[in-house]
């Protein structure tokens, strides 16, 4: 069967306009109900370059497209780590701010602590060598003065 156009061929057709029918079935010319598949694929043609030429030429293809996002991603990944670096600092920088403020009052204190070990050390030194003779002199005395007594708690028993 042949289709109608709604629009009527220019070379006529199976719509029966302009050519018999007999072209359709025997010659194997002409119209076969509809353009020739030819003209059809030159005018899809002629419409993506009117539309290539409309749009300001063709587009960039899918190679360099690829390359530029590529490096769009590339630059986006590199200023996300810069401004994680940057806030890694910045957070590490107030922490030691903070770990500075809290031990630095321990770290005043130790080292206070410490200046009055010494002195005491250095006291008790200075006051052994001072009283040394004197406290060797005592028991020596103790132990060479020997006097016989009996102890309060012995029993004679007789």
């Amino acid at each position: 069967g042949g289709q109608q156009h709604a629009v009527p061929c220019p070379h006529g057709g199976p719509g029966g306009q302009g050519q018999p029918r007999a072209e359709a079935a025997g010659t194997g010319q002409g119209h076969r109900g509809g353009h020739r598949p030819g003209a059809v694929v030159g005018a899809a043609q002629h419409l993506h370059r009117g539309l290539g030429v409309a749009g300001g030429g063709p587009g960039p293809g899918p190679a360099v497209l690829q390359t530029r996002k590529a490096r769009r991603l590339k630059q986006a990944k590199e200023e996300a780590q810069m401004e994680v670096e940057q806030y890694r600092r910045e957070r590490e920088q107030e922490f030691q701010s903070k770990q500075q403020a809290a031990m630095g009052s321990q770290g005043n204190l130790s080292a206070e602590v410490e200046q009055a070990t010494r002195r005491q050390v250095q006291g008790m030194q200075s006051s052994q060598q001072r009283n040394r003779e004197r406290v060797l002199a005592q028991l020596l005395g103790m132990v060479c003065d020997v006097r016989p007594q009996v102890h309060p708690n012995y029993r004679i028993s007789a």
